[in-house]
Order: C-alpha cells, then structure tokens, then sequence
C-alpha cells in the first residue's frame, strides 16, 4: 500500500546512492522502489543497511535489464508479474539475511492447495440474481464498519487498515474499497491497489465475516473490481495472497488468475509470518 502522511508503524522512504528504498518494520524488510540506476554497489549498501536496522528480508519487483545484477548480489527469483510494467514483467526477487526467515514451514500444504486450485481454474460465473447482498464502492462514512470487519478476520496484517485515516487517505489516493452490503451491514471488503504509472493493479485487504463465507461474495467483490479497472485501462491485476488459505487462492483460480510464485515468510499477518502466493491475471484481452 502507498501511504504519505499517515505513517503508523514508524515506516518510512529515505534514498541509498539515489535508489528510494521503503523500510517496513512490521514486515522485517525492505523494499527497493526505484530501480533505474541500480548496481551491485548500491545492493550491498541496501543489504548492510539491512542487517543495521535488523531486517531480514530485502524485496524488489525489477525488468528483465536488472534480473542479472540482483541474481549477482545473492538475490533469488521467488516468482514474477507478468506485464507489471506497462505490460512488461516484473520478477520479484528476494534476498534473505537469516535461515529462518527463507525457509516455508507450510511447503508441502501450500503446493497441494496450488493443485486443488488450479483444478477449479476459469470456473467463476457471475449471477446477479442469486445474492443477498449488493456489491459497491466503499465510502468515507464506511470506514468505521471497514475497520470492525478487518480486526474481526485478522490479529495482524502488513498494512495498518485497523486505522481509520489510514483507510481515508487511501480510499482517496490510489485505493480502490469495494465493499459487499447486507441489509445496511458490510459483511466483505478486497481493494485495488492501483498503479497509474505501469497500469498494473494489486487485488488485496480481501476480507469477509466467517458468518458469511460460502456465499460468494470475495468471487464478487473482485468480479466487480475487475471490470472498473478494465474501463478504467489497467493491463496486469495481481494478487499476493496467504498460501494456506483455501479461500482467496480458489478464488483468484476461479477467476483465472495464473499462478507464477511464492514469497516465502514475506509478510506478518494473522499473528505470524507466512508465505505468499502469487497469482497474476492479463485485463486487456
């Protein structure tokens, strides 16, 4: 998530030789932002940067022309975004600064629900008829209910979204909430995470009360999201979602988003660290 004023967590940009970096405490990481003039020399100077400030994964979503300089520096290849730049791919390498941090305690979990998806793979149809609820996008006065939902479904996430002027400065800035209604009751959430400069969009903070689960409503919620980013001429969605969890992972299989990865320990959420799958879905077909 991109956030200016409102900073929660002690998190922050600052520059290493000219390259924006974003220091995540909650997550234990750090993300290169600007690429453009990377080099091993400025790696290294990140990688020290790292291990000063007790971090222990450095993160980077880099073209094709800089795979070779990270692969150098000991980063490895976790996955990729297809045509996450203007609809070039993106490779999301890693580079890992402790044992625990880069091994999956879930592995063998993970790669049996990756085949169970991808056997319901392009199976979702839309049914208007058949729901309860209405989809729509979210407003400011829905922020309360907003954040009731996210604290019920998770004891942590990597971004703030507990916080009420974390959800309005991003709800008008580059987020899209679509939330669904039940009788006046928000009872789901996911967002787009939209990136203007490269049309790519991230599908993410997807969230539905256990009560009404099974319904359909997450399948909806990105239905909808979908087809606005669509008009609105975005090329790649993607989507970074918990690896053991059954739910999101056949939902974007259903939708057809392709599996291309796996970020191990990535982020904290739900109390702990977990690996993140990748699933990735071309828009303008």
């Amino acid at each position: 998530m991109k956030l200016n004023k409102c900073n929660l967590y002690n998190n922050y940009y600052t520059k290493i030789n000219c390259t924006k970096i974003y220091v995540d405490y909650p997550n234990r990481r750090v993300k290169i932002i600007d690429i453009d003039s990377i080099s091993s020399e400025t790696l290294k100077k990140i990688i020290d940067f790292s291990v000063d400030e007790n971090l222990d994964k450095v993160i980077c979503n880099c073209g094709m022309k800089s795979i070779e300089i990270f692969k150098e520096a000991g980063f490895k290849m976790e996955g990729e975004i297809n045509g996450y730049f203007n609809g070039k791919d993106a490779f999301c390498m890693s580079y890992f600064l402790s044992n625990k941090r880069k091994i999956s305690s879930n592995l063998h979990i993970e790669e049996l629900l990756v085949q169970q998806c991808l056997g319901l793979k392009d199976t979702f149809t839309y049914d208007s008829n058949k729901n309860e609820y209405f989809i729509r996008d979210a407003e400011e006065k829905d922020i309360k209910e907003m954040v009731k939902l996210f604290s019920a479904v998770f004891s942590t996430y990597p971004s703030p979204v507990y916080n009420e002027e974390y959800l309005m400065e991003t709800m008008n800035g580059n987020v899209l909430y679509k939330v669904a209604d039940y009788n006046g009751k928000i009872v789901g959430i996911a967002s787009a995470d939209m990136d203007k400069d490269n049309l790519n969009a991230e599908i993410t903070d997807c969230a539905t009360y256990s009560d009404y689960r099974g319904k359909g409503i997450l399948s909806n919620i990105i239905y909808s999201l979908e087809l606005d980013l669509k008009k609105k001429g975005y090329i790649t969605l993607y989507s970074l979602c918990r690896a053991v969890n059954p739910g999101i992972n056949i939902v974007l299989s259903k939708h057809n988003y392709k599996f291309t990865g796996r970020l191990i320990n990535n982020c904290n959420i739900c109390g702990t660290f977990e690996d993140m799958n990748i699933w990735i879905k071309n828009i303008s077909i």
